[in-house]
């Protein structure tokens, strides 16, 4: 399994792949979405963050809510999805 992330003209697309799929998810306005995911890395217990996207969670990660559907991020892939976000910036 592999998530990755990047940001194009403010929205974020977010990436799974697996050995027999993808899946990616459009969310829009995502120029916070880096440092909101960061903080659930220093306070997993954070209340829910919404914006033009919604994000949750729960045991094993977070759920990233958009308009075109949700993304369930694991805890330890977090990281890379922030570092993936903010290469592009």
């Amino acid at each position: 399994m592999k998530i990755s992330a990047r940001i194009e003209d403010g929205n974020a697309i977010l990436s799974l792949t697996t050995i027999s799929s993808r899946s990616m998810l459009k969310v829009n306005d995502a120029d916070r979405l880096a440092d909101d995911l960061e903080r659930f890395l220093t306070d997993p217990d954070a209340e829910a963050i919404n914006r033009h996207y919604r994000l949750v969670p729960h045991e094993t990660g977070l759920i990233v809510h958009a308009i075109q559907g949700d993304f369930d991020l694991p805890w330890r892939h977090i990281t890379t999805v922030v570092d993936g976000l903010r290469a592009n910036v």
